[in-house]
Order: structure tokens, then sequence, then C-alpha cells
């Protein structure tokens, strides 16, 4: 049995905590965050101890703890659980600082636990299906890749306390380290390519309650020598990926939901038939819930399977690091004398 330790149980974490009451062999055995209401919802919802003081995912009985608080947390919180011997879920972004990242590292090279990332991108089987176009070569040589994360949820932000993404230090900067961090990471992996070079503009124009920015445009450079641009915002709404290569073009659109194929030749996958060489062909994406364990690409499935294996996380911490590392030299470039940054290349990702 894997006992599980879900620390900070709201937010985005109540889009996914559940799956812990349906891993075989597992047992949500404690929900740690500081509101009541979350707190009491899991109950409900199946955790068998709830409360606020992070020490109970310090307790012996305890295996995995899912760090899902604020990014300016992740340090104490990922270093103290791997210091007691815990497996760490991290969500992203790994920290709010590269110098945060890199003593989680640190840690989990002392440690006996895994560290990993969860990214729920990889929930999606389309992105799966994306990963068999380009690496089955149906785009021939990518050429371009455009990626869009944005929302009005900036506009209606509240000023106060618990408002932790007012604070430019807490969260890390803004719209980009907390949107775009999931097609920076996709798109790497999508490519097998990372990320060398990079210049963005950014700044918070409409969203005074948001500490960093609200709106960041960046061009970069693959290693693989592909171009890019990312673009995320909290003022405006589209959430959109985009490849381009020699023999056609793949458009995941519509919240993710949908994907618009064009290629030379047929394709045929798990959940797509394409059949129109040469023309454009729009499939609906099966649904899928961030919840269900069923599905093999589960960010909490994929980890307890790599903990019980003893192999490494699908998604590792190195790779959290990495992806980090391009956000932050995304606003870099975005100060005087606003020149483009070129990033060294990154270490094994394991």
């Amino acid at each position: 049995m894997l006992r599980v330790a879900l620390v900070g149980a709201g937010g985005m974490a109540r889009h996914y905590r559940r799956a812990y009451t349906t891993l075989p062999e597992v047992e949500w055995s404690v929900a740690i965050d500081l509101d009541p209401g979350q707190l009491e919802l899991c109950r409900q919802e199946g955790a068998k101890k709830i409360g606020t003081d992070f020490s109970l995912a310090l307790a012996p009985e305890i295996d995995l703890v899912d760090v899902s608080t604020p990014n300016h947390l992740h340090e104490a919180q990922a270093v103290e659980a791997l210091a007691a011997g815990k497996h760490v879920l991290l969500q992203k972004p790994i920290a709010n600082t590269l110098e945060s990242a890199d003593r989680i590292l640190a840690a989990a090279a002392q440690s006996r636990g895994i560290l990993g990332m969860y990214m729920s991108s990889y929930a999606n089987p389309l992105v799966w299906e994306i990963k068999k176009i380009i690496d089955g070569g149906f785009l021939g040589k990518i050429q371009s890749i455009r990626a869009r994360d944005s929302h009005r949820g900036g506009l209606s932000t509240k000023a106060g306390p618990n408002n932790w993404r007012g604070s430019k230090q807490q969260t890390g900067g803004g719209a980009f380290v907390q949107l775009s961090i999931h097609a920076i990471n996709l798109m790497q992996w999508w490519l097998d390519s990372p990320i060398t070079e990079i210049f963005a503009f950014s700044d918070n124009r409409c969203c005074p309650n948001i500490g960093g920015d609200d709106v960041t445009v960046a061009v970069t450079k693959f290693a693989s020598g592909a171009f890019g641009t990312f673009d995320s915002g909290y003022a405006s709404e589209g959430l959109s990926r985009e490849i381009y290569g020699t023999e056609g073009l793949v458009r995941l659109i519509h919240e993710d939901k949908d994907i618009e194929i064009q290629l030379d030749r047929p394709f045929k996958g798990d959940f797509l038939d394409y059949t129109t060489p040469n023309k454009p062909q729009l499939f609906a994406g099966p649904k899928f819930d961030l919840q269900d364990t069923n599905n093999p690409h589960n960010p909490q499935r994929m980890f307890v399977e790599a903990i019980r294996a003893g192999r490494p996380p699908f998604m590792s911490g190195a790779m959290g690091r990495r992806d980090l590392a391009v956000v932050s030299a995304a606003y870099a470039s975005s100060q005087p004398p606003m020149m483009p940054v070129k990033l060294p290349p990154p270490g094994p990702m394991i």
C-alpha cells in the first residue's frame, strides 16, 4: 500500500485529488490545507485524515507527498519531504526561483525518494497522438511552433493577503511562469529538443492585482533549429498548440479539445484516422478527466507506476528545472538592454 499526503488540497488539486481514491494499492492518507471548506470536501471525497499542519505529511507511514501549494512554498516543503525519504510529486513550476529549484534537486539527489513533476497536459490523449505524428516523421522537418496559454482571470483577481499571485516574488513572475510553462514543457518533449535561445516582451498592462506580467510573448530557438513563439496572458482568452513542418501541420485547438491535421500522407493512430492527404481535417478529441486513473497517462498513475518499478519518473525534477530556466531567461531578456538570452545545454533529465 502506497500512502499519500496531499499538501495544498484546493486550487489545481481540486481537479485531480480524487485520483488517489481509485489508484490500486494507494491510500489517500491525509489532506493538508488552510481552507477548512476544502478539507471537509477532501474528507467527503475519501481522505482518511485532514489537517492544516505540514508535519502530517512527514509521518512515518506516509510514502508519497503531493505538493500542490503556491510556488514560493515548494522549496521548503519538497526539501523537507525528500529529507524524510518521501517520494515527492511537485506541481509546476518546480519553484519560484532557479536557486530554489537547485536546492530541491540537491535534496532529491540525497533522498531515497523519487522527485517528479505534475504536468496536467499529458492526461490528454491527443498529446500522445501528436507525439506519434512527429516521431513517425509525418510532419517532415519541423520548421516552427506556436503556443498560446491565456485566460481573463487576472481581470477579476482581487487584492488581499491570500492572493499569492499578486506577488511577483512568490509566483516567480506572472502569466508566463504560471501558464506558458505548460507549453514550454510540452513542446520540448514533442520535438525532443531543448530550447536554446529566447527573447521576450513582457508587461502588466491590464491586471493591477497580478504582481508580475499579465502578457508575455516570447520567440525561441530549439536545438533542432526550429523556431517557436509562446504567448501568455491574464487579460485575454485563448489556448492552442501548433506545429508546422515541411510535410504537414498539427493544431491542437478549442482549449486542447480538438485537433486539426494536414499531412502529405494518411495517418492512423489510437484515436485519429486521417485519410485526406494535403487537405485539412478536423477531429474532436476524446473526452478525458484528470481524475481518471484508467487513463494510462494519468500523471499520478504514471508517477506511482514509476515508484513501484524503481524507474525514473516520466517528468523528472530536472525537467522542471529546465523549464523554469527557459521562463527565467525569457524574463531576463525582456529587461534592459533587451537582448536574446542563450540557455546552456540542460544536463541529464533524470
